[in-house]
């Protein structure tokens, strides 16, 4: 059902219903095969927002698009056997008293029904009927065979009695024997009732039905009963490939009809989300999907002391986890998975859910901060002055290149001339940050008449991780 309902700004309405183009009756096929299903019509010029369009047949759908001026009808499949009509209604609902109808006229489905297929005539020949039921005109009914031993032809059908069909339903035969039963049709005008007796054979059926065919367990691996109901006593049964899930014994129960295949199935230790394996049974899948709740991606790492590094772990619920340090004198861990390692040695660090039934662990090795002197480098560059007529470095630069992957702490840079202590530079705060890649460049003054015989040694101190260090680096000027 569709209404378009617009709005008047005047007094007096005059409905244009009347002139509206309509056909009288829209014809339809039974199905798509047949026919289109649905018919559109456009409306030039016409105002539909006020007109109301409905069906009395809930397979007849009916709407008007006002944008476009259209109109749709459109109809089910028909699947009867029987032609079907409905009733179109538009009316204009600011003039109720206007309206117009049309009607909707789908074909029914044709069909021919035969119940038996299969005829058997002896070497003599002869003759017998086949009878089926139609909704066609027999006219239009053809029948040949392209055998030449074969003649036929359709028997015009007369009016008389009407078929009657008694629909009989008979159970599984489970009793263990063959059994009869006698089915009675009588009326109390008719004499001689009608007897037909109903035989009924028993054979041993065989069925084989897996009661669940897909199973899920955790991590620790489990013993899985398959159970299947059945009363077969040999089976085909081929062991999965998967060396982690292993056939056991296989359980019988006649009392109940129901057969047990014990797996085994061992624990996942791998860093992996699942594993999915499948074994046949009597020409049955049975599917095993194994998975991990918690696990940590890293394998083993290693630290420097006071070096951290963030764990990460594979949590797809999401589940609140809590973390812990088997030696937190060597590595410690926050609730987020970082580790910060504290002092030399070998930790294990575990990660499990809050009620500790998934869990899983990695081992950290925390080495004591190394010297980083092969990363360093060094560059000068002296300035000279005349002193009694000869050339002598008056300062000198010298500038720290760090070429490690550390951030190391520069404390302090001595110079000494001739081996003998002459200056220093203390750093303070930040100041003596040095990241990977970033130079500290220092510069010593008044150095005119000095180092004239070992030349200039600049000392560097710093510290990395907490622990101290010096680098120490030669300049000559000869």
């Amino acid at each position: 059902m569709t209404a378009g309902l617009g709005s008047c700004g005047d007094d007096e309405y005059s409905s244009n219903l009347r002139e509206l183009i309509i056909r009288k009756e829209l014809n339809f096929k039974a199905n798509e095969q047949e026919g289109e299903l649905v018919y559109t019509t456009t409306f030039r010029n016409e105002d539909l927002s006020n007109y109301l369009i409905v069906s009395d047949a809930s397979w007849c759908h009916v709407s008007f698009d006002v944008e476009k001026c259209q109109m749709t009808v459109a109809v089910d499949e028909n699947n009867s056997y029987d032609e079907r009509v409905a009733t179109v209604t538009i009316t204009d609902v600011k003039a109720p008293e206007v309206s117009r109808s049309f009607t909707v006229t789908q074909k029914q489905s044709d069909v021919m029904i035969i119940s038996k297929t299969v005829y058997q005539v002896g070497t003599e020949g002869g003759g017998f009927e086949i009878e089926f039921e139609h909704n066609l005109n027999e006219r239009d009914i053809e029948v040949s065979s392209k055998a030449s031993w074969i003649q036929c032809a359709l028997k015009p059908s007369t009016r008389g009695l009407t078929k009657s069909v008694v629909v009989v339903s008979v159970d599984e035969n489970d009793s263990g024997a063959a059994r009869s039963a006698f089915i009675t049709i009588k009326n109390e005008t008719v004499d001689d009732p009608i007897t037909c007796r109903i035989d009924q054979e028993f054979v041993q059926k065989l069925f084989f039905n897996l009661v669940k065919s897909e199973y899920t367990i955790d991590e620790y691996g489990d013993t899985i009963s398959v159970n299947a109901q059945t009363n077969y006593t040999e089976f085909d049964i081929f062991a999965p490939e998967d060396s982690w899930a292993t056939l056991g014994e296989l359980k019988f129960m006649p009392d109940i009809s129901v057969v047990t295949q014990v797996v085994y199935v061992n624990p996942l230790t791998q860093r992996i989300p699942s594993r999915v394996t499948q074994f046949y049974w009597q020409d049955e899948t049975i599917t095993i999907t194994q998975y991990r709740k918690l696990y940590i991606n890293d394998n083993e790492f290693s630290l420097i002391q006071q070096e951290s590094k963030t764990v990460s772990v594979y949590n797809p619920d999401g589940e609140a986890v809590k973390w812990s340090s088997s030696d937190e004198k060597v590595a410690t861990v926050d609730a987020q998975g970082t580790v910060k390692g504290v002092g030399a040695g070998v930790a294990t660090i575990t990660v499990a859910t809050a009620d500790g039934k998934h869990k899983d662990s990695v081992k950290v090795t925390v080495q004591k901060p190394q010297d980083l002197r092969n990363s360093f480098s060094v560059e000068w560059q002296p300035y000279y002055d005349v002193v009694s007529g000869q050339k002598a470095v008056s300062s000198l630069s010298c500038t720290l290149n760090n070429g490690s992957k550390y951030t190391i702490q520069l404390t302090k840079c001595e110079i000494y001339c001739d081996l003998k202590f002459w200056s220093a530079l203390e750093y303070k705060n930040n100041s003596g940050e040095l990241a990977p890649g970033d130079s500290k460049k220092v510069n010593f003054d008044n150095l005119a008449g000095r180092a004239s015989k070992f030349g200039f040694t600049v000392v560097w101190y710093y510290t990395f991780n907490g622990e101290p260090f010096e680098y120490r680096c030669e300049y000559t000027d000869w």
